[in-house]
């Protein structure tokens, strides 16, 4: 009964706002007097040190960036809040931007801050800045709008393009977990923050790039190809494109009697004739097909080359064909270089209907 009645009088305590009380409850804010930071950015600052960017705001308003350095991301947050006009809130925090050289050194730090912040999200889509810094890329997009608008376009895209696709921290934190390699889309550090491929990860550190055809690689093996456009050469010589609506990819194991060899990837494409004559005779529809089922396959090849010369399991190869022969899950999952498998890519495309009037 005693501390029955104690637990009341404390709760009366807290709910007068008493000041000698109030550290036991949160400090309220009006948000008015609030920066909601919308995209943040982390790059190097010395041997050891960090520099963050932070911006908030759209196109429709000004948008305001703050700079700060520290030995941790935490400590120039904090930093940050005496450089604002308001007080900046990271509660709504959408893109994390890593620079160049800051992923080279190591993501994790950046990473683990935003699985460990109380205000951060692991949600937020996560990008690393090629050939240059966050901080760059996020000034530039704040000249003619705001890094927000531009990476939220991007996302909206990607499938159009065919060459990026958002990627979340939870994503990379757990195929860093899982297969030790992941992958994040990359963008240039100008006012448009440009889509440039996609960053390797191994072992948390920036190991390489996948771009052009590498780049399109990975997002047929990912089935994220909506509306990419192919121009393939019709057998009377004339031009065709061919626009790919679809794919999806499956992964196999390669053996050598009880021994893994290799990984086979095979991807069904579905397109549809865009621009050319009428749709063509079975003989014709067929080249077409061919054409680009060598386009698409080359274009897996070079993604998966990328796997083998790292050594990076990047694509999660060998737990998509655990997946699929779960009675191998343990040699598929063992202790096996990437390089020293033989990584196949095959496509299969099936060009369903024209967009010709007549077709």
């Amino acid at each position: 009964m005693k501390k029955q009645v104690l637990l009341v009088l404390l709760l009366m305590l807290l709910l007068t706002g008493c000041r000698r009380y109030s550290g036991f409850l949160p400090y309220a804010r009006e948000i008015e007097d609030m920066e909601l930071i919308r995209t943040l950015g982390v790059d190097t600052a010395g041997d050891a040190g960090v520099a963050i960017t932070a911006s908030g705001g759209t196109s429709q308003e000004e948008t305001e960036v703050v700079a700060g350095e520290a030995g941790t991301i935490s400590a120039a947050v904090l930093e940050l809040q005496g450089e604002g006009s308001s007080y900046l809130y990271f509660g709504h925090v959408t893109q994390l931007l890593l620079g160049e050289g800051l992923a080279k050194r190591g993501v994790m730090p950046s990473l683990d801050y935003v699985l460990r912040d109380v205000e951060m999200r692991l949600e937020t889509a996560l990008y690393v800045v090629r050939n240059g810094t966050a901080g760059q890329a996020i000034e530039a997009a704040a000249a003619d709008g705001s890094a927000t608008d531009r990476l939220e376009a991007l996302a909206d895209d990607a499938g159009l393009t065919a060459n990026s696709m958002p990627r979340t921290v939870k994503d990379v934190l757990a195929e860093l977990d899982r297969q030790g390699a992941s992958f994040l889309p990359a963008v240039l550090a100008d006012g448009g923050l440009t889509a440039a491929g996609y960053g390797i990860l191994k072992d948390g550190v920036l190991v390489g790039w996948a771009e052009g055809d590498a780049a399109l690689g990975v997002n047929l093996i990912f089935g994220k190809v909506d509306a990419d456009v192919v121009e393939v050469q019709a057998p009377d010589g004339t031009a065709a494109a061919l626009r790919v609506v679809g794919a999806a990819a499956s992964v196999r194991p390669i053996w050598q009697g009880d021994t893994l060899a290799g990984l086979k990837v095979h991807c069904k494409v579905d397109a549809n004739l865009a621009e050319g004559s009428a749709m063509p005779d079975q003989a014709t529809l067929d080249a077409l097909e061919v054409e680009l089922t060598q386009v698409e396959a080359e274009r897996m090849a070079r993604a998966l080359e990328l796997s083998r010369a790292l050594d990076a399991d990047y694509l999660g190869l060998r737990q998509s064909a655990a997946f699929a022969v779960p009675w191998h899950k343990e040699v598929l999952l063992g202790s096996y270089s990437m390089k020293d498998l033989k990584l196949e890519a095959t496509a299969e495309a099936i060009i369903q209907r024209s967009y010709h009037a007549d077709g």
